[in-house]
């Protein structure tokens, strides 16, 4: 074909334009003759799309043109001849690239200089393309409309795919994304139960310390009111006792007769008396600890030291055993006394759970942030519904008269005045376990 055809595209080239920062879209031109590639460039030379100038691959032939398309997915628009090697080589392309390369996206416009050798209308029902145009019609106009029009075609279909592989992708990993999302909740979950837990286990901290406290003044004041009559009463006991002696010798003197169940009944009284003078005495003694725990002032104690000392002064020694972390020790500041009396409620606490001496086990930890002393029996046990009573004054399962049940409000009345914590896991039937924990501070 004659370059006569495309004269007046060379006249109406212009400047390039001015470089975007936007990638520029890819067509291809597919044509047997160089100079149509030239007039074609130079035709579109100013040519520009949403802000995107346009970069071209010349191809010469049909085989040129399918290698090029195999090797770049990025191209938008075809401009292929019709008639190149073959007089259907344009056409057998366009199969190709539909049917063999599975490219549907990328729009080809087909370019003849012999509009007459196969119908337009035959062609774009018989053919996948999206134009058909005679070289001679296509002017500069007409070609940035055809161009246009292509390129926004291209633009919209690239978006659907776009879209179709994200809705895939959804949908493949949908089920993923529910488990996933799921696991996310179901941990979120876990950590809100934590935090309930903690919540309440600080709440029934905060309560308890309350509860000492309101008990603490009450006690401290009934011990102390308690304590001076208690000290006259126990004086005109003693008196009236030794009066009943006399007494009673004096009648044994005299060879009276019938008062000897009369003075065996007094003696029974004042023996029953006696017993409740020496509860009332331990109660008051054991609530004096709320007016105030002694003087004694904190020091730095050696606690594997201190157990040593405390184990060999028992005839029968619970199991002791000490665990160290590495650049750690045994001393921590606390009242040396007070400890003793914790420890000595803890062992009795054990003993008269039903355990033995040999199945009472005292555990010494020390980390670099705490001291732990841990004693385990193999006891009794407590039920659960006890557990947040136990550290309650007066509180015991024991028949009434055989325990007071202050000893483990004592403990922990002295385990707060030393800053540390106690607590306690048990199981009925298997055995309790009393944590005693002091920190060792920065």
């Amino acid at each position: 074909m004659s370059n006569s055809s495309f004269s007046f595209l060379a006249s109406e080239s212009g400047k390039t334009p001015s470089t975007t920062n936007h990638a520029p879209w890819t067509v291809l031109l597919v044509d047997d003759e160089p100079e149509i590639h030239q007039v074609t460039k130079m035709a579109l030379s100013r040519f520009t799309y949403e802000d995107r100038t346009l970069e071209f691959l010349h191809a010469y032939s049909k085989r040129e043109a399918l290698e090029i398309m195999r090797s770049n997915d990025e191209i938008s628009v075809i401009l292929l001849d019709v008639i190149m090697e073959t007089d259907t080589a344009g056409l057998d392309c366009v199969r190709e690239i539909r049917h063999v390369l599975k490219n549907k996206a990328v729009r080809i416009i087909l370019r003849t200089g012999q509009p007459s050798t196969i119908p337009e209308h035959e062609v774009m029902l018989k053919y996948d393309i999206n134009d058909y145009k005679n070289k001679v019609d296509l002017t500069k106009s007409r070609l940035y409309i055809v161009m246009t029009s292509a390129l926004r075609a291209y633009q919209d279909i690239k978006r659907q795919a776009e879209l179709i592989t994200a809705l895939k992708d959804l949908n493949d990993n949908l089920e993923a994304r529910v488990t996933e999302r799921t696991s996310e909740l179901q941990l979120a979950n876990l950590e809100l139960i934590h935090a309930k837990q903690q919540i309440i286990a600080q709440q029934q901290s905060l309560l308890q310390s309350e509860k000492m406290a309101s008990i603490g003044q009450l006690a401290a004041g009934v011990a102390h009111e308690i304590n001076n009559p208690l000290g006259a009463m126990k004086c005109n006991f003693d008196v009236l006792n030794d009066y009943i002696t006399k007494f009673k010798g004096q009648v044994e003197a005299l060879g009276l007769e019938g008062v000897d169940d009369d003075l065996l009944e007094i003696a029974e009284v004042i023996e029953d008396t006696s017993i409740d003078i020496e509860r009332i005495e331990k109660i008051v003694s054991a609530l004096s600890i709320f007016n105030g725990v002694s003087a004694e002032e904190s020091t730095s104690v050696n606690i594997k030291a201190l157990l040593e000392q405390y184990v060999a002064t028992l005839s029968q020694p619970p199991v002791l055993s000490f665990s160290c972390d590495e650049d750690t020790d045994w001393n921590i500041d606390c009242c040396r006394s007070q400890l003793l009396q914790i420890l000595n409620v803890l062992h009795i606490n054990a003993l008269e759970s039903g355990s033995t001496e040999k199945g009472i086990e005292l555990q010494v930890v020390s980390n670099p942030k705490s001291m732990h002393l841990i004693i385990k029996d193999q006891g009794e046990g407590i039920q659960q519904h006890c557990l947040n009573r136990i550290f309650d004054p007066f509180y015991t399962t024991k028949p009434v008269g055989q325990n007071l049940g202050l000893g483990l409000t004592i403990a922990l009345v002295l385990v707060k005045n030393n800053n540390g914590k106690i607590s306690v896991e048990s199981k009925s039937g298997v055995g309790s376990c009393f944590d005693v924990s002091f920190s060792k501070g920065e």
